[in-house]
């Protein structure tokens, strides 16, 4: 105890700041420093503005989810919840890491996403298109499948191995399915 009223006395980091550090050996993502692209947030603050962001993401796929048995009828608004939920939920990962570790060195699936989930929301916000806001969500699957990919290890050879293998499910789900 008079270690910790002793470490608040000398700048070090606050007691909630210290807990996990019993069971955990570093907390390297919550970092103390300061972001330049985020001026005058603490790490309690951002933590918190991580929380809401999650928070709302996950309400936004709970409600794109209760969309999926009408997806025919209400495609563009699974669409826009569902993009919706993907833009908070990479704007609480950029709480979180700091954007400008983020926007250091992007990586060419991820400004696609980008790319892919700003299209979506310009198509259904935008030009209220269910057919263009149908093509963005897809595309947006696509490229999301496709960092994904990239995360597995092994890099090329692991990627190649792995579509690969669902390449060859679905040739043969394909075969048995038609009556060729």
């Amino acid at each position: 105890m008079a270690e910790a009223v002793r470490a608040e006395c000398d700048g070090g980091p606050p007691g909630w700041l210290r807990w996990p550090g019993r069971w955990l050996p570093s907390l390297p993502s919550l970092s103390p420093e300061a972001d330049p692209l985020l001026p005058g947030l603490s790490v309690s603050q951002r933590l918190l503005l991580a929380g809401l962001c999650g928070s709302l993401a996950g309400l936004c796929f709970g409600l794109a989810a209760l969309y999926l048995p009408l997806l025919v009828l209400r495609a563009r608004k699974f669409s826009l919840l569902w993009s919706l939920g993907s833009a908070l939920g990479l704007a609480a990962a950029a709480l979180l890491r700091g954007p400008s570790r983020l926007l250091r060195e992007p990586e060419p699936a991820g400004l696609l996403y980008l790319l892919a989930l700003g299209g979506t929301l310009y198509a259904a916000l935008g030009l209220r298109s269910t057919g263009l806001t149908v093509l963005g969500a897809a595309a947006q699957i696509i490229t999301a499948a496709g960092l994904l990919l990239g995360l597995l290890p092994g890099g090329a050879a692991g990627r190649r191995y792995i579509t690969g293998l669902c390449g060859g499910l679905l040739r043969r789900g394909v075969a048995k399915a038609l009556p060729v």
